[in-house]
């Protein structure tokens, strides 16, 4: 079953990004941070943060974990090996899965239906394909936390939990969802250790870590919890002593696509992560972050950000289903109902290969973008006369251009996000009318070709909805 995920969704993956369907954010960004890093220039991004200075991506994500993926990386220097990487790791979330259903299940269906439900699972399949992110990385070692919790080995979990800080700075809240979980199995001392130790290292890295990078500037990314409070003391205030007002953000923005977002995480387990107990709290944490966030794009299955909670959430189901006590007749039947339900949501949000809803269910995560000229998987033929005059940018140029050529011009140190019209002083300009900011309008595109003449730039190639500038 993994390898034929791996084959699927990895090939899928491939020709997605061949099609011109990848973006500067966030393949590009961090393929070229890994170009430079291979090239002696740490971390370096012009991409990250949509900044037109060089500087170091750790100012904008602290996660050390990439460079587990340099030396694959300095042997295939392209966007495909962060692909290739991607789904290997997500594969191999299959294993955890599979060691806690092997210690708690007896031999047979019941333990080979819960790797069955991790490669159907909805929010996989749309992060498998939505480029590459860091956030991936978590899910091995938080997967390997959950067994480790529940077959209660000291070590191996801390050591878990400590490889999964170095994937992204989040990571240490969902820690302190395994230390409360430990206090919830009575294991005081560790538990303490293990919530206060990671409450300590996240404020260390938001407090210090990614400012340092940053010159001083404080984390940016806690605007997305402006309902909650304007800084780290507020907002854990408000979460502890405003329950009214955690639930009003509960209950705003996007309800639908919240609720869509948890029933694919549980509903093919049947919920039976409610009878984990201890187990299930793991999970609630990552959940409570993304649901309570302001930003819609962290509580859609279409994007990365639920990664961390796949493992929790079938690890916590894989333990609610080893406490029940029932005749093998209705274990059997609570099998096929999970399998059944598994199929029914990933059919439904379109997360299975060649059926009818999947070639365009990536549009549900971006319903406002136009639709491709053909299939997300096929590149339009507008491209090809294209390419030769891009393939013609000298390989030392700096290049800023729209979504969705970022990822297609070869590596370089400037490799900039056109974001607005602001080329960042760039050589060459590439404009694709595919760019959700134009979403295939040709009078917008016109003007924008126009707006970047009046800047300093000769267009020296077109097609339909495309152009590439070069500056006088």
């Amino acid at each position: 079953m993994v390898l034929v995920y791996v084959l699927v969704f990895g090939s899928l993956s491939l020709v997605r990004h061949w099609a011109f369907h990848s973006t500067a954010l966030d393949l590009g960004v961090f393929d070229q941070v890994l170009w430079n890093t291979v090239h002696g220039r740490f971390m370096e991004s012009t991409l990250s943060l949509e900044r037109c200075d060089p500087h170091s991506f750790f100012l904008d994500h602290f996660s050390p974990a990439l460079l587990l993926i340099v030396p694959f990386y300095a042997v295939v220097p392209r966007p495909e090996t962060l692909i290739v990487f991607q789904t290997a790791a997500l594969a191999l979330g299959a294993w955890p899965v599979y060691l806690l259903a092997r210690h708690f299940l007896p031999r047979g269906a019941e333990r080979l239906i819960w790797v069955a439900l991790y490669v159907l699972s909805a929010p996989l399949a749309w992060i498998t394909f939505y480029d590459f992110h860091e956030i991936t990385l978590a899910v091995v070692p938080l997967g390997l936390a959950m067994y480790f919790l529940a077959t209660r080995r000291t070590i191996p979990l801390l050591l878990s939990l400590g490889a999964s800080f170095l994937v992204k700075e989040e990571l240490p809240l969902i820690a302190i969802g395994f230390g409360l979980a430990l206090l919830a199995q009575r294991r005081f001392g560790l538990g303490a250790f293990v919530a206060i130790a990671s409450a300590a290292w996240f404020v260390v890295t938001l407090k210090i870590i990614i400012p340092a990078f940053a010159g001083g500037a404080p984390y940016q990314y806690l605007g997305r919890y402006a309902s909650l409070g304007s800084n780290e003391l507020e907002i854990a205030r408000n979460l502890v002593l405003d329950p009214l007002r955690v639930i009003r953000v509960l209950l705003s923005g996007e309800v639908g696509s919240k609720v869509a977002f948890v029933l694919t995480l549980f509903a093919p387990g049947l919920f039976l992560a409610l009878r984990a107990r201890s187990a299930l709290i793991p999970s609630i944490v990552p959940l409570g972050y993304l649901l309570l966030s302001d930003y819609g794009g962290q509580h859609t299955h279409h994007n990365q950000y639920g990664a961390p909670v796949i493992p929790l959430a079938l690890g916590a189901s894989i333990l609610g289903f080893a406490t029940l006590r029932g005749s093998a007749t209705v274990r059997r039947r609570l099998t096929g109902a999970m399998l059944a339900s598994a199929v029914a949501f990933s059919l439904v949000h379109g997360a299975i290969p060649f059926t009818p809803d999947f070639y365009d269910a990536y549009l549900r995560g971006n319903p406002n973008r136009a639709p491709s000229e053909g299939q997300v998987f096929a590149r339009e033929p507008r491209y090809e006369p294209f390419l030769a005059a891009v393939a013609a940018i000298p390989a030392d140029a700096s290049i800023s251009s729209r979504d969705f050529f970022t990822t297609q011009v070869p590596e370089r140190r400037f490799n900039y996000h056109l974001n607005g019209l602001d080329p960042c002083g760039a050589e060459y300009v590439i404009l694709d009318y595919a760019d959700p900011s134009v979403n295939r309008d040709e009078r917008k595109h016109l003007a924008e070709v126009a707006t970047l003449e009046a800047q300093g730039y000769n267009e020296i190639a077109s097609g339909k909805g495309l152009s590439l500038l070069r500056q006088r």
